[in-house]
């Protein structure tokens, strides 16, 4: 095993599901596809791969393959920005020019609201570049897809490293360390915010492949046999706020919008709460009906769900509240192997150019005013890996 692989551990919380619920579930919502494996790979199982290395690009309008020209601006528009001498904070479109690329890009995330919910910009190579060079192409791209990038209250960081991060034993009651710091498996969920956005750096030696799941679809599985779980979700919950010990939001999970679309909004770590840090025993527990909600999500987001096997340079950007996502446990390499370990980064963007087709539901936009309600002077872009505080996780 590789020497960053995540040995077993037991998840009380009831954040990461077990193989027996979600096979349970399945039966019950009378789902079809193969039976779950082991809890390192239970993701793979039924998911429909759609993003393989031999597919042709060009039968997927959703992938914006990047041409020598498109990479010719972007160089030339990281060489722009540098000559500004402006902090990373202040990168916005204007600041990071994109003549004819930045055309191709906003048609692509204007349609993200309801024709096409999710992107990909493939054909970078950020093995080229320095890690504050690959920040800075991440963020100025970013800044054409959404104006405004999301803050949590009480965190400024806005840029997020998705990769396993290790702390000392001494430290493991007193640092969090959450899944996305982890090689665990990370079941169907939201993060909070409009846009959420993913750039590889690098691959795992093994697994890591990311899903997304169209809530539509999700429900009217669910809806076949299990009608009573789609109204719990339509019911009040309470989820943990995580700006103070105790705090917590009354809330739906699924909402209607004015436009007759659905939204979904389900951080399992802001209702079960994590390994690392658990529901507080403050809150009332969820109820059996609530968890066995949640975790139908999760067993029909499986059946439904697309598996992209991201390429070092991927970019993908995607509709937060309609796609619920996952991904695979995986095994990280190392170099004697010549491999490498599996090292994304985040950024949650808001498109203020776009607003009429972004309205949050309504309960959800005082969570929405904290995320966007700020100066871009107050933000921080972390260059170098940092572990992610639970106000910012998922």
């Amino acid at each position: 095993m590789a020497p960053h692989a995540e040995g077993p551990f037991g998840d009380t919380s009831g954040y990461t599901p077990s193989a027996d619920s979600i096979r349970e579930l399945r039966a019950a919502l009378r789902l079809h596809h193969r039976q779950v494996v082991s809890e390192k790979t239970w993701l793979t199982e039924g998911a429909q791969s759609i993003d393989s290395h031999d597919r042709e690009e060009k039968r997927e309008p959703w992938i914006l393959q990047l041409s020598l020209d498109d990479l010719n601006e972007i160089e030339d528009a990281v060489q722009h920005f540098e000559g500004t001498k402006l902090p990373l904070n202040k990168l916005q479109a204007r600041h990071f020019p994109l003549p004819k690329l930045s055309l191709k890009i906003r048609k692509r995330s204007i349609a993200l609201s309801d024709r096409q919910p999710y992107f990909l910009i493939r054909g970078l190579k950020p093995q080229w570049f320095s890690k504050c060079k690959n920040v800075i192409i991440y963020t100025g791209i970013a800044s054409h897809v959404g104006s405004k990038r999301a803050m949590a209250a009480g965190d400024p960081n806005v840029l997020h490293h998705i990769t396993n991060l290790d702390i000392l034993p001494e430290t493991e009651n007193t640092i969090y360390r959450g899944p996305a710091n982890r090689t665990m498996p990370i079941p169907f969920h939201n993060d909070y915010g409009d846009i959420l956005s993913l750039y590889t750096l690098s691959r795992p030696a093994s697994g890591g492949d990311f899903y997304l799941a169209d809530i539509h679809d999700i429900v009217s599985r669910i809806s076949e046999t299990r009608p009573d779980l789609v109204e719990t979700l339509r019911k009040s919950w309470i989820v943990v706020n995580p700006q103070a010990d105790g705090d917590y939001d009354a809330r739906p999970l699924l909402f209607t919008l004015p436009s007759g679309q659905m939204a979904i909004q389900a951080s399992r770590s802001r209702l079960f709460g994590t390994i690392a840090r658990p529901r507080p025993p403050s809150l009332p527990p969820l109820s059996a009906q609530q968890v066995e909600a949640l975790n139908a999500l999760h067993a029909a987001g499986q059946e439904v769900a697309r598996c992209f096997e991201f390429r070092s340079g991927d970019m993908i950007f995607f509709n937060n509240l309609r796609m619920m996502h996952a991904r695979d446990g995986f095994v990280d390499g190392n170099e004697l192997e010549n491999t490498t370990k599996r090292y994304l980064l985040r950024l949650i963007l808001r498109d203020e150019r776009n607003r009429i087709n972004w309205e949050p539901p309504k309960e959800m936009r005082p969570t929405w005013k904290t995320l966007y309600g700020h100066e871009d002077e107050e933000e921080i872009l972390a260059v170098r890996p940092e572990l992610f505080s639970f106000k910012a996780g998922h």
